[in-house]
């Protein structure tokens, strides 16, 4: 659910067939006359968890499921009947769950988040393991200080690939102190959101660059850094005409946001990473990391992130 519809894939342990074969192989060694009655019982579902809280002036919103048991082949099932706020011990907000939605749940109003407060999310009324008991989650982040775009331009010219008539974009920017530790940078034209050529997550692309992504660390408050990044926008990728407004827009993640899609990004198959179902029990890989608490009871990721944006009306030879 991350900004623009640009959603990263996230997981959930997964499992081992290899308990299952040991058991075919010991009955295949016994007499065909025998009737054995074996109850497996099994017990790895985990409460999914998708959701974004962030500093845009918008409905906050997060999803809740639970794992199917790959054993028995359950499908998931939203979580219905859960508490969730997330606070930072001065503004408490609270998510509602979606009548027609179960399991999603929403700010009731438009609320937002402050670069460089520390959030925590609480879920609580879950018993997702079916054992009576009511369990709590939670999940902590600081949101980053979001970077401040100075100005920007945007121009036709050529890419790194020669193309004639590509829009060149850069973004001028200024970090100050508790600002991201990683930028990832995406393009839209007249709010219509469009992907720049080195900013396709599941391709490897976010590893291959993410020297890209980096942002410099301002240590000590009331320091700045200023910088730049550059997007391109392809002649065959998108029509750019005068009148036009580019959108530069900037996801501010911290260290460990961006290790968890750096990870997922080298673990899970090429494809289209635009998906609704983003918790695959069957593909997704078992060691991914979870920034929810008790992990050994929960799965995929809340990501407390900020975002930058700057526009410009393309007027061509600018």
């Amino acid at each position: 659910m991350l900004e623009a519809k640009i959603k990263t894939k996230r997981g959930r342990p997964g499992f081992t067939g290899t308990a299952i074969c040991c058991c075919v192989a010991a009955l295949s060694l016994l007499s065909c006359e025998q009737s054995l009655n074996i109850d497996i019982t099994s017990n790895d579902r985990r409460l999914l968890v998708d959701g974004e809280f962030t500093n845009d002036t918008t409905v906050q919103s997060i999803r809740l499921s639970c794992s199917g048991s790959i054993t028995t082949g359950r499908p998931q099932a939203g979580v219905s009947g859960a508490r969730i706020f997330i606070t930072d011990n001065v503004d408490t907000m609270t998510y509602v769950e979606s009548i027609a939605s179960p399991g999603f749940y929403q700010t009731p109003a438009k609320c937002f988040g402050i670069g460089g407060h520390t959030y925590t999310l609480h879920i609580s009324n879950v018993d997702i393991d079916g054992d009576g008991r009511f369990e709590t989650y939670t999940a902590q982040a600081m949101m980053p200080v979001p970077v401040r775009f100075d100005s920007m331009t945007s121009v036709y010219g050529m890419n790194g690939d020669q193309i004639k008539g590509t829009i060149c974009n850069t973004g001028y920017c200024t970090t100050s102190y508790n600002g991201p530790d990683y930028l990832y940078t995406y393009l839209a034209v007249n709010s219509v959101a469009l992907s720049s050529l080195s900013d396709d997550l599941g391709n490897g692309d976010l590893t291959k660059e993410e020297p890209h992504y980096r942002i410099m660390k301002v240590n000590s408050p009331g320091s700045v850094l200023h910088g730049w990044v550059a997007s391109y926008i392809e002649p065959q990728m998108r029509s750019v005409a005068d009148g036009d407004t580019i959108t530069f827009v900037g996801l501010d993640f911290n260290k460990d946001q961006y290790e968890f899609l750096k990870e997922f990004d080298n673990s899970t198959p090429s494809g289209n990473v635009i998906q609704d179902n983003l918790y695959d029990q069957l593909t997704i890989p078992a060691n991914l990391p979870t920034n929810i608490e008790p992990s050994d009871k929960a799965a995929g990721y809340f990501f407390i992130y900020s975002v930058s944006r700057i526009s410009t009306v393309f007027r061509g030879s600018k």
